[in-house]
């Protein structure tokens, strides 16, 4: 019961708020591979609730440390990677967005 409240509450996450928060997990783009939702859906299907949740914890610090390192990087490079920028509708690059083309683009 707790693994299937927990997988619905990812996929609502999923669904509805990753693609509105404006830029992509941090793990995924320092390490590549899948997300940590992604992860977690994975780690609850395949170890159950209770088991599932050091090993989610365990990623969601290594996302932290892998958030920090990128913002690291920008700030010794004094540029914002490309998925650190966004607008209303999609990712921007150089100030400008790559599938609207609007200059509405801003770094988060």
């Amino acid at each position: 019961m707790l693994v299937r409240a927990a997988l619905l509450g990812i996929a609502g996450y999923q669904r509805w708020l990753s693609p509105r928060k404006g830029y992509p997990c941090a793990y995924r783009v320092a390490h590549g591979g899948t997300g940590c939702s992604g992860f977690a859906k994975a780690a609850l299907r395949d170890h159950g609730f209770w088991r599932a949740l050091p090993q989610v914890r365990a990623r969601f610090i290594a996302c932290h440390r892998a958030a920090l390192a990128l913002q690291d990087e920008r700030d010794d490079n004094d540029t914002r990677p490309d998925w650190l920028v966004s607008c209303d509708k999609g990712a921007a690059t150089a100030g400008r967005c790559v599938l609207c083309g609007c200059d509405s683009a801003r770094y988060i």
